[in-house]
């Protein structure tokens, strides 16, 4: 588990510049599909909104929380390893389901089609994580 302190070569790494822009991206998420009302509908309340909706929400809690604790140098890369495979593949149903939205309401705001690009850049970001975490990237 190695000694709790300060790592602030963390912030240096790649995945710490990867989880800070996931952090950010999933606060720009959230504003984007929670600011709008969507025909009638909160960000919660249609079925496919609601998926991306509480999706980012609760991963963007664990973000803060994963980027506290390799900040905080306690290591846990089985367990991130698990979570970004995971949220890898929700990303990618959660990009399939906004995207499905936008084309079946024919819904042209600009604040929906930039959180389904936000939705697929976070799927990407995951992906990379994934990467880096299984070695395939350098870190």
């Amino acid at each position: 588990m190695g000694d709790i302190g300060i790592n602030t070569r963390y912030l240096s790494s790649n995945r710490g510049v990867l989880k800070i822009i996931q952090i950010v991206v999933g606060f720009i998420i959230c504003s984007l599909l929670c600011a709008s009302w969507h025909g009638g509908r909160s960000c919660f309340g249609e079925g496919r909104l609601g998926y991306c909706s509480g999706l980012n929400f609760v991963v963007l809690i664990i973000n803060i929380v994963l980027f506290v604790i390799n900040f905080l140098n306690i290591l846990a890369w089985r367990l991130e390893r698990v979570y970004s495979v995971v949220c890898t593949v929700l990303f990618l149903v959660a990009s399939i389901l906004i995207v499905w939205f936008i084309v079946e309401v024919n819904a042209d705001r600009t604040s929906l089609i930039i959180a389904a690009i936000c939705i697929i850049v976070e799927f990407f970001l995951f992906l990379w994580d994934v990467k880096i975490l299984q070695g395939d990237a350098p870190n």
